[in-house]
């Protein structure tokens, strides 16, 4: 299998269901910063025993480290280079990191800025592998595979499948992958289960045609609710809450979908100009936000409040926790069920179908050809990867935050990772997995939830995981394009954003979206001829992988 891995080196997260799947809005919204204080330099974080995981070197220095915070803000009086999580790696390397650490949204700019002028830090965290990649090639970072290969503290998290899944093309190992295979599996609609329990009748909708004349209920109910708006995300200015009837037409902008053999994009499909339409009235209407086109993560947050009803989004996002639910604490998001009926227009009910994720991010952590002492660089790697880093940032202190019984961690008062002085910690998770948190907060959500709404929640979560399983893993996550398709992908994406946006407010009519349609086949399809090209030419590897759509 490693060697099928090593020959399908992917192109992750290139559409917008993907990016900053780290942790998205959602939990920036829903996290409120708090104060803390950090733990003292050069002792064990909290006064823990020295880590065991390896032996400490024995000259302590100072290294320099780059890295995000993944959208999890420090709270306020807590330093990055300095604070009980970051303490551990610091003492499991015997080094004194001095970390720079922007945040998510200022990172590709201050990433790029660092990787053009040429001075690199000692080790580095990025979710842009493509260009790190390129300046891997370019002699930025060096191979990691000899470190790896003798690390069992990095390969008990990340497998040797997992780096062949990272390896470049030019065949070096400058990536640590983050693992993504801990957590819940798949995205869907995610409603506020609350609002449409008490506009329905007590029941969810069955069909597209109910949704519609739920909106439409609340809107008249409520007129100065929000119930669908979106975001603008780089070259993405249609996420999230405006992607509900995309997902049930089986048609999410941005993505392919294999059709007769073919990698074909979801914005030349007919389902793709049936949600144009629906999209459209509901902008006439006043159900779609007449800002939509041009929000901000702040004014789309904003919008919350006013009773945003539904979205598209993963389904690790919505792990039960005991995570207060900001902006609005009497919301209830949970997975809405299948509709029962779908479009006639859908080709097949599997195109509106989840599929799973594949088993690493986007995220790495990298070794800059600059340091001057690799072996402790990979020290401050295998760090990351240390079990006590691991269970102070899943499950706090023992005895503090947790017991164990009968083998089992049990949370003291079912916070866990609901502890805003905390949870900013999960950004470090970078060689467990995000994810990795589902254990302890459905442990915490457990003492916490009502049985009812946990349920629903795990339910949610389990039919979402069944059909990921059933439909295997998506192409286009393994795909490898050629330069000028990774060049053309942004263009290609700002083209189909227009399109749709001008064609939602009017602007063009449904005709002239057709020709729009057309246009975009001209100067994008070749795009998707090669994707299609590499999938047949590569097809049963990808079979070997578990991309079933190969054949659909």
């Amino acid at each position: 299998m490693a060697n099928d891995m090593g020959r399908l080196r992917n192109k992750m997260f290139k559409s917008k269901r993907h990016s900053l799947k780290t942790l998205t809005l959602m939990l920036s919204i829903s996290l409120a910063a708090a104060g803390c204080t950090g733990g003292g330099k050069g002792g064990n974080a909290e006064g823990s025993p020295a880590p065991a995981d390896s032996a400490k070197p024995k000259e302590r220095i100072k290294m320099n480290m780059f890295m995000g915070d993944s959208g999890l803000n420090y709270p306020e009086g807590v330093d990055p280079s300095d604070n009980p999580y970051i303490n551990i790696v610091e003492d499991y390397a015997n080094v004194d990191l001095q970390l720079e650490v922007p945040s998510a949204q200022d990172f590709q700019t201050k990433f790029n800025l660092m990787m053009s002028s040429g001075k690199l830090p000692d080790v580095v965290h990025t979710w842009f592998p493509s260009e790190a990649e390129k300046n891997g090639d370019n002699g930025a970072f060096i191979d990691l595979k000899e470190f790896y290969d003798k690390s069992p503290v990095v390969q008990k998290w990340v497998t040797p499948e997992m780096m062949e899944l990272a390896k470049s093309k030019s065949g070096h190992y400058y990536r640590i992958p983050m693992p993504a295979a801990a957590g819940p599996q798949g995205q869907g609609v995610v409603a506020r289960y609350d609002i449409v329990m008490k506009y329905n009748d007590g029941k969810w909708p069955e069909t597209v045609e109910e949704w519609i004349a739920l909106l439409r209920k609340i809107k008249k109910a409520e007129p100065d609710s929000v119930l669908m708006s979106s975001m603008v995300s780089g070259d993405a200015g249609l996420t999230y809450t405006f992607l509900p009837f995309f997902n049930w037409y089986g048609a999410l902008p941005y993505t392919t979908r294999v059709q007769d053999g073919k990698v074909v994009s979801t914005f030349t499909l007919p389902e793709y100009k049936a949600a144009v339409e629906i999209m459209k009235q509901m902008y006439s209407e006043g159900i779609l936000d007449k800002e939509f086109a041009t929000n901000d993560a702040a004014k789309y947050g904003a919008n919350f409040k006013k009773n945003m009803l539904f979205m598209v989004n993963g389904a690790n996002q919505y792990i039960p926790s005991n995570r207060p639910k900001f902006p609005v604490p009497e919301a209830e998001w949970q997975f809405a069920p299948a509709l029962k009926e779908y479009p006639s227009v859908l080709k097949d009910v599997k195109y509106a179908q989840t599929k799973g994720q594949p088993p690493i991010t986007a995220h790495g952590l990298y070794i800059s050809s600059q340091t001057k002492d690799k072996e402790r660089a990979w020290k401050v790697i295998e760090g990351f990867a240390s079990q006590q880093l691991h269970d102070l940032i899943f499950w706090g202190k023992e005895g503090e935050d947790y017991t164990v019984a009968d083998g089992k961690k049990v949370p003291v008062d079912g916070e866990g990772l609901a502890n805003t002085k905390k949870y900013f910690a999960l950004h470090l998770a970078l060689l467990f997995g995000f994810d990795r948190s589902k254990e302890p907060n459905i442990a915490a959500a457990e003492k916490v939830l009502k049985k009812d709404e946990l349920q629903r929640s795990l339910d949610g979560l389990n039919r979402l995981g069944k059909e990921a399983e059933t439909n295997g893993l998506a192409v286009n996550s393994f795909l490898i394009s050629s330069e000028n398709a990774l060049l053309k992908t942004p263009e290609a994406n700002k083209y189909i954003t227009q399109a749709t946006v001008e064609a939602v407010m009017g602007a063009i009519t449904m005709e002239q979206f057709d020709q729009k349609v057309q246009e975009f086949g001209k100067k994008y399809g070749f795009i998707y001829e090669e994707a299609t090209k590499y999938m047949n030419d590569n097809k049963q590897q990808l079979k070997n992988m578990g991309v079933k759509e190969v054949d659909w």
